[in-house]
């Protein structure tokens, strides 16, 4: 699978930016700023409760999309490059805000409190997203990407 596909331009009004525009990006770097700023400057300056505990928990979030995607689809062994037919389904569960939030709501509702280190999975999807990492899609899908359905 080479990059991502844009879908084709409307009918009617102007095109919509490419997914590599500077300001689609640039709303990404600024949520990813924002979740940065939240996580650690908003909770060590006015909270004041930021230990050690809370950064290993918010790396470890950080790095959950791809433990999540990246382990199973390692083991899978499908060879340098490929991924199994369940392989990008699987990066999207990771790898989506809606899945991040329906999971940040619930557990705070559960617990009672916010679980701030679960922001750095937030910050993880702003950071791919920036990067121009998007949501991946089967490699036999990807013909039919960017088209209108029939």
């Amino acid at each position: 699978m080479s990059g991502s596909v844009d879908a084709p331009a409307p009918p009617w009004g102007p095109p919509f930016l490419r997914l590599t525009a500077w300001p689609y990006r640039a709303e990404w770097w600024a949520g990813l700023l924002a979740v940065l700023a939240i996580l650690f400057g908003w909770r060590l300056a006015f909270l004041h409760a930021l230990s050690l505990e809370d950064v290993l928990l918010i790396v470890f979030w950080a790095a959950w999309p791809d433990l999540l995607a990246f382990l199973p689809i390692g083991l899978a062994g499908s060879g340098p490059g490929r991924w199994p037919s369940w392989g990008p389904s699987l990066y999207n569960v990771g790898h989506s805000l809606l899945v991040w939030a329906a999971i940040f709501a619930l557990w705070s509702w559960a617990t009672g409190q916010i679980v701030w280190p679960l922001l750095g999975w937030a910050g993880h999807i702003a950071a791919d997203r920036a990067a121009g990492f998007h949501l991946r899609t089967r490699a036999t899908d990807s013909a039919s990407v960017g088209r209108p359905a029939r």
